[in-house]
């Protein structure tokens, strides 16, 4: 036993010496602990799905990745990526369900083909005012390949993926005691098995300058179009009543979505400007991590569609820089009902000016204008209902790293005011604080990080 430890040993140390390999480790992170100054804790109030990231909850990704160089054309990266969720043990006193396994996955990049197959967050860019991926961000069990053309063949690079997701619920997966046909007594059997496939396909159109082309007075500005789509189906099955022991069928389901994007940078200071539109129908217009909905009588999300545009960007010129975002979207889960919750309209602008008065410390004016309206009458305003809020952000920040819009780590204070109209108020239970309050404050620290991550480069 021991020669053969030994020998394993030395294969290792051989195969070390033979590749450049290494470990790394990243991390992205915020902590956020605040009152609303009421003595409560303080709590996120966005009346839209995507809001200002200033109260959100405090979360963080630990990544462990393992990196190799096998021979000049190939590489090896093996990425584990554990998330931690809210809230921490200090709000509950337990330590259990705040673990998540975002990625596990291997990848082996060979000259301009890269193959990789497990558990990995696809994603494109993102918003980053309202924390949010417009246009690609799945997470799923499954696999891809990315191929890039050569500059001079068109720089363009072709991305492909397919994978799983299962969400615990009574429409997607159940199970029922049966008899053991040995011995005695009963033991739990799958009825209902129903993981929504999903598969994407991406093209991104790069334009930047090159030995044969010279598009851009500075070889640091760029530009780049992408094209974007997404399939998803999701299986028949027989879905079982526990209280009534009713059986009822859930036909399959399907969906897609497509997208387009256009982003210009200058190549200093991160300054950028980044435009998205899509177009979504059927079970694409569903979260993949939320339960999908019953929309119509047949228990499918039928012709349920979802039409959505959105910018982005940053602009740092001295000691002062704007971050801004904001989306406008229309939602109809159920376009046959002429009144419903389940249609609505909504939108977001957010704007963030900052001032770095000293190389490592920055303060920051954020504005926030959010609006939702549904296709349901307000009896007392003889309207469509309608909901706005607005709020108003400030931070007093240290920046080790200096001045920019996105060095991290942060540390530093942080105040937002949200002021609600009476349709704001009206779309909380009648007993939360938040539907009889019309301004509500939210005041404490914060941290914010992220270093050396395959998720947030």
């Amino acid at each position: 036993m021991k020669r053969t430890l030994s020998a394993l040993a030395l294969a290792c140390a051989a195969h070390a010496s033979a590749d450049d390999g290494r470990f790394e480790f990243g991390s992205y992170g915020r902590v956020n602990a605040a009152s609303d100054l009421t003595g409560r804790t303080g709590r996120a109030a966005n009346i839209v799905d995507h809001g200002s990231r200033l109260d959100l909850d405090s979360y963080a990704e630990l990544e462990l990745r393992r990196e190799d160089r096998i021979d000049a054309e190939t590489t090896t990266r093996v990425v584990t990526t554990v998330a931690l969720l809210p809230p921490f043990f200090h709000f509950d006193g337990k330590a259990s369900d705040t673990l998540a396994l975002r990625q596990l996955y291997a990848q082996m990049n060979f000259d301009r083909l890269s193959l990789w197959a497990g558990s990995r967050m696809v994603r494109g860019d993102d918003a980053y005012l309202l924390n949010w991926w417009p246009l690609d961000n799945q997470n799923t069990l499954g696999g891809g390949a990315m191929y890039a053309l050569p500059r001079g063949a068109g720089d363009t690079l072709f991305q492909l993926h397919a994978g799983l997701q299962r969400i615990d619920s009574p429409s997607t997966y159940g199970t029922m005691p049966s008899l053991v046909r040995a011995g005695v007594g009963s033991t739990q059997v799958e009825y209902l098995d129903r993981p929504r496939a999903i598969q994407t396909f991406k093209v991104t159109r790069f334009f930047r300058n090159s030995e044969t082309s010279k598009p851009f007075d500075d070889d640091a500005k760029g530009a780049k179009v992408v094209l974007y789509g997404e399939a998803h189906e999701m299986a028949a099955g027989v879905s079982k009543d526990q209280n009534r022991q009713d059986l009822f069928a859930y036909p399959a389901d399907y969906g897609f979505l497509l997208g387009v994007q256009a982003s210009v940078w200058k190549g200093q200071r991160d300054t950028y400007a980044t435009v998205w539109a899509r177009y979504a129908q059927g079970l694409a217009t569903v979260d993949p991590l939320a339960t999908p909905g019953v929309f119509n009588a047949g228990r499918t999300t039928g012709n349920a569609n979802e039409l959505l545009a959105a910018f982005a960007g940053n602009w740092e010129e001295g000691d002062f820089g704007v971050l801004f975002a904001g989306y406008g979207r229309r939602l109809r889960r159920d376009p046959s009902a002429p009144t419903t919750w389940e249609n609505f309209d909504e939108g977001n602008l957010v704007v963030r000016p900052q001032w770095w008065f000293h190389r490592k410390f920055g303060a920051a004016l954020e504005l926030g204008l959010e609006h939702r309206r549904y296709a349901m009458l307000d009896q007392a305003a003889n309207d469509i209902v309608k909901a706005n809020a607005l709020r108003l952000g400030a931070q007093l920040y240290a920046t080790p790293w200096g001045p920019g819009s996105f060095k991290r780590p942060q540390i530093g204070f942080v105040y937002l005011a949200t002021a609600r109209d009476a349709g704001a108020r009206a779309l909380y239970p009648v007993d939360d604080l938040f539907a009889s309050r019309g301004l509500s404050h939210y005041a404490g620290v914060f941290a914010e990080w992220w270093f050396n991550s395959s998720s947030y480069p």
